[in-house]
């Protein structure tokens, strides 16, 4: 009798790997920094990401894209400061520029020594990001409470309380706002604060 046990075994593997992504995320997003001084000394810091608006992301695009005219394009751009509204300010996506101190439940602060709201005074873009070398400055001309920031652009856009909408394609335009973390900053006469605001994708 011939009895024979054949035992065999197999392994097998194979590697898939994910297929590489080819596009690319285009995320338009900034954020401001701002330093609040008082007496010569620096009483608080604040880093706060902002909302872009859709009025500020279809003005991107129709620059970039459609209004191919000069007059489309800024060179200057704008910062101003938030107050208190409704009674909280609640930044939202679809607040626009002929809706400041109107329907998009915050006001601006207008109680600073500077005659006019501050330039940006952005540089050049680079890698995917664009800033302001030298921090804008205000003055501030009366105590209460600062909610946040934002920025603009347009033909009315360096007169403080200015809420002019204009038309296509030299309309005024909200790029962006922002509230504090903190709800509020108390400030006083003759703090400053001062801001760099940097956007990227």
């Amino acid at each position: 009798m011939n009895d024979r046990l054949r035992v065999r075994e197999g392994a097998a593997c194979e590697v898939v790997r994910a297929a590489k992504k080819v596009w690319d995320d285009f995320d338009p997003r900034g954020h401001f920094h701002v330093e609040h001084w008082r007496a010569g000394a620096l009483i608080g810091v604040y880093d706060v990401p902002n909302l872009i608006t859709n009025e500020g992301k279809n003005r991107l695009l129709n620059t970039m894209f459609y209004l191919a005219t000069t007059a489309a394009r800024y060179e200057t751009w704008y910062l101003g400061l938030v107050d208190n509204a409704d009674p909280t300010p609640s930044p939202a996506a679809g607040d626009t520029y002929a809706q400041i101190n109107g329907s998009n439940v915050w006001d601006e602060w207008e109680s600073y020594d500077e005659a006019t709201r501050p330039a940006w005074g952005n540089g050049a873009a680079a890698s995917q990001s664009i800033t302001n070398a030298s921090p804008v400055v205000f003055t501030i001309s009366a105590s209460g409470a600062v909610y946040g920031l934002f920025a603009c652009a347009g033909p009315n856009a360096a007169s403080k309380g200015d809420n002019t909408a204009g038309s296509s394609p030299n309309q005024n335009i909200l790029w962006c706002v922002t509230g504090f973390a903190s709800g509020a900053v108390t400030v006083a006469d003759d703090d400053q604060l001062k801001v760099t605001y940097t956007t990227s994708t």
